[in-house]
């Protein structure tokens, strides 16, 4: 069982499914995941375990949020830059 391998494909299709996008690097997301399933599968049976589950569940979910926010940032960044750039040119190109 390769638990990267098998979330990946599963975020992939529900991705595909709603016609969206990842601005996350799913490789590295679910190489994450994979890494804390294998800390919990140290875990199993352990009181708390469940709790734990979560914790990680909302570890792995943070991690793709703060990945997307900076994606999100770069573009809205650089579509700052070019609107800017084309509002330049375009004002100075009218001068003439």
């Amino acid at each position: 069982m390769n638990i990267a391998d098998d979330l990946k494909q599963l975020l992939e299709s529900n991705l595909a499914e709603f016609n969206a996008d990842s601005r996350v690097n799913l490789n590295v997301l679910t190489v994450y995941a994979a890494e804390r399933a294998a800390h919990l599968s140290t875990l199993v049976g352990q009181p708390g375990f469940e709790e734990a589950v979560r914790a990680e569940r909302d570890n792995v979910v943070l991690r793709a949020g703060i990945a997307a926010t900076d994606a999100a940032d770069a573009v809205d960044q650089r579509t700052i830059g070019i609107i800017h750039g084309v509002l330049l040119t375009g004002a100075k190109a009218l001068l003439v």
